[in-house]
């Protein structure tokens, strides 16, 4: 699914799983990602491409990518529930969906971040149709419309071997964890390294010129409808010397951090939205703790929310360890032409597994 391709394998795929009654488990969760990513291994039989009414084209509008979450969500993932429109407003042209007799039956995406690179992401062949050529079909021809760009997205170490067949090499790894919301009025106090501000309090040009700084490349459009999305909460690190000019405005307090948590699905049966963490950003491990505190303040009690570390950050995967986060699966980043600028060291917790 996700080319980020991501959980681990077990005797049971997902659509094995089905209408057993299982115990929605952290590792069945992890079993389905695997089970998605194994789409790309659909065996390139002729059945796909002997059959007139199978195409893949472009999709054209939201509710059409909101299909894509949807399957998503049924597969076990927990996406963003508003995360459809961010990934829209990056790369309208960025999304794919496969037909049979006019049916959707598959969908993936590979959105642009100007004209060098892609993220190939939410790979999805609905279960009844996978083993048929279908999810190979569709690979081969998004592959050839995105041309020679620099190809991005994530998947298992399982996996890893399938696609170094098409050019891609790693990168780094990425860990996925699990916390639970509780109370977080008792503690020691310590001295905050920063200003913390609402999102909307800084001017946005200044948000975008630190986002780029630290994801390599602009993404205005992206970012100005992820930080709206209803339910996120979006908080800045200004530096302290710098602080607010008393209206709730930092003036011209150079921006040192920034956080963001949103809601995200749990399951697909699950009426109760977990949420999940991203990105958080920050120039060093005290504002970076700062601001993980802070978003995980807002999670209600008792409510799961979930984070993605890149390892070679050992300062943000402390700051995990501490927190006591469950780890529930690791995923390797992969590019065919190497990462474009991304400064992980300033990486506290990715944006998302997809495209960021």
């Amino acid at each position: 699914k996700l080319a980020f391709a991501s959980q681990h394998s077990t005797c049971q795929t997902a659509e094995e799983n089905q209408g057993q009654g299982h115990i929605d488990t952290a590792m069945d969760r992890e079993d389905r990602v695997q089970d998605h990513a194994r789409v790309k291994e659909d065996h390139p039989s002729k059945m796909a491409d002997e059959i007139e009414n199978y195409h893949v084209r472009l999709m054209t509008s939201l509710s059409e990518l909101s299909l894509l979450f949807e399957w998503s969500a049924a597969e076990g993932w927990n996406p963003g529930v508003y995360e459809a429109e961010s990934f829209f407003r990056q790369d309208p042209t960025g999304f794919y969906i496969a037909e049979l007799d006019g049916v959707p039956i598959g969908g993936m995406g590979a959105v642009k971040y100007g004209d060098g690179l892609v993220g190939i992401c939410l790979y999805v062949i609905k279960p009844p149709f996978r083993g048929k050529g279908y999810g190979y079909k569709m690979w081969k021809e998004v592959m050839q419309r995105i041309g020679d760009r620099n190809r991005f997205l994530e998947t298992v170490s399982a996996l890893r071997s399938t696609y170094e067949k098409d050019g891609f090499v790693a990168s780094w790894r990425t860990t996925h964890y699990r916390g639970v919301g509780h109370d977080t009025s008792l503690g020691t106090p310590v001295k905050d390294p920063a200003t913390l501000v609402s999102v909307d309090k800084v001017k946005f040009e200044d948000l975008c010129a630190f986002d780029q700084k630290v994801f390599g490349v602009p993404r205005p459009a992206f970012l100005k409808s992820w930080i709206k999305q209803p339910g996120m909460v979006g908080i800045v690190a200004i530096e302290s010397s710098n602080s607010t000019d008393g209206t709730g405005q930092s003036g011209a307090g150079k921006i040192v951090g920034y956080g963001c948590i949103r809601l995200s699905y749990e399951s697909y049966k699950d009426a109760t939205f977990s949420r999940k963490i991203g990105p958080i950003f920050a120039e060093s491990s005290a504002v970076g703790s700062q601001l993980f505190n802070a978003v995980v303040a807002s999670v209600p009690t008792g409510i799961p929310y979930y984070i993605d570390v890149i390892e070679a950050n050992e300062s943000a995967m402390q700051i995990v360890r501490n927190a006591g986060l469950e780890v529930i699966f690791e995923t390797t980043r992969m590019f065919t032409k190497g990462d474009w600028g991304v400064q992980q060291n300033m990486i506290y917790g990715k944006t998302t597994l997809e495209i960021g």
